[in-house]
């Protein structure tokens, strides 16, 4: 739990030797194998996810087609959102890209930290800020940016992401067809 407290740290704040141990008490570190689905569309998924080793994408599906939305990387936090915060069944799928490492809290838990742990609670709010922000960018970015500036800019935010994330669900991201992103690409060879 200290290393990955460390990686939390050095990306959103320090927190104290009795968070860390509430923590460690209040959370699960769950192994899951490619492919496999944590968050299902319509279920209640109250859970916060911090992504220690691997990848993550959060999907809609529309005809059977697939519309992702979110990816988390490692040392990134994620959580069904509809679910989390308005007690809803969650809108989307989230669905491992690769073999991952992750730190569970359950709702509740992640109150009860908050409640007796300032520090925590500061975590939970720059973590908020982050995705809001990160959302924030990516509605400007839909908006006012080309699909090419859109492409760069995910790139630059996520150097490795075509290393492990299908190209299918990039395209998706960008909200173009995956020949559309293959041509963005092969004119910058």
């Amino acid at each position: 739990m200290n290393e990955i407290v460390n990686k939390i740290a050095s990306k959103y704040c320090d927190l104290g030797k009795s968070t860390i141990s509430d923590w460690e008490t209040k959370s699960k570190i769950i192994e899951y194998k490619k492919g496999e689905r944590i968050v299902r569309e319509g279920q209640q998924r109250h859970k916060l996810f911090f992504l220690i080793k691997g990848s993550l994408r959060a999907y809609y599906t529309d005809d059977d087609k697939r519309i992702t939305d979110w990816f988390a990387f490692e040392n990134e936090f994620i959580t069904s959102s509809t679910s989390y915060f308005t007690d809803e069944p969650s809108l989307h799928f989230i669905e491992t890209i690769e073999d991952c490492v992750i730190l569970e809290t359950e709702k509740n838990n992640v109150e009860l930290l908050c409640k007796n742990h300032h520090d925590f609670e500061h975590l939970f709010r720059v973590i908020l800020s982050k995705v809001i922000v990160q959302f924030r960018y990516r509605i400007a970015s839909i908006q006012f940016k080309t699909v090419k500036q859109r492409y760069d800019s995910l790139v630059k935010q996520y150097p490795q992401i075509e290393l492990t994330v299908p190209l299918g669900d990039i395209a998706s991201f960008l909200g173009i067809t995956q020949e559309t992103l293959s041509r963005i690409r092969a004119s910058k060879e």
